[in-house]
């Protein structure tokens, strides 16, 4: 599976209703025993869904924003209705058929229980902080 096939891709939850598409694709970096000694290697964590597919995040999604106190308010706009789903919820992935076509990816989880962006902000900075 190639990173840019996730992008842009259509979500469905496990309802079979079309829940947003993927906005960014949460990565962590972990350490693997190689022969050579140890390595790195990425790992994708999460996806950050997008309710509106006009709307991109532009990159809000990354990390909470809190001044100046208007670009705060606009961008907790934008990303209100936003959802993270932690990739042991994904159930499946369809690449897309040809190029500039959207993937699709389902869901085990029914759309209501994906955890709002705003508190998984939070989780990301305590860990970041450690």
């Amino acid at each position: 599976m190639r990173l840019a096939d996730l992008m842009g891709a259509r979500i469905m939850d496990a309802d079979g209703r079309e829940v947003g598409h993927v906005s960014d694709v949460r990565l962590v970096e972990e350490r693997v025993l190689t022969a050579d000694g140890a390595g790195l290697r990425m790992r994708v964590e999460g996806l950050v869904v997008a309710v509106r597919r006009r709307g991109r995040l532009l990159a809000y999604d990354h990390r909470p924003v809190d001044r100046p106190r208007l670009l705060a308010r606009l961008v907790s706009r934008a990303t209100a209705r936003a959802r993270y789903a932690p990739w042991d919820r994904v159930a499946a992935h369809q690449p897309p058929a040809s190029l500039g076509q959207r993937g699709t990816v389902q869901l085990t989880v029914r759309a209501q229980d994906l955890t709002p962006l705003s508190e998984v902000h939070d989780d990301w900075n305590r860990r970041r902080s450690q």
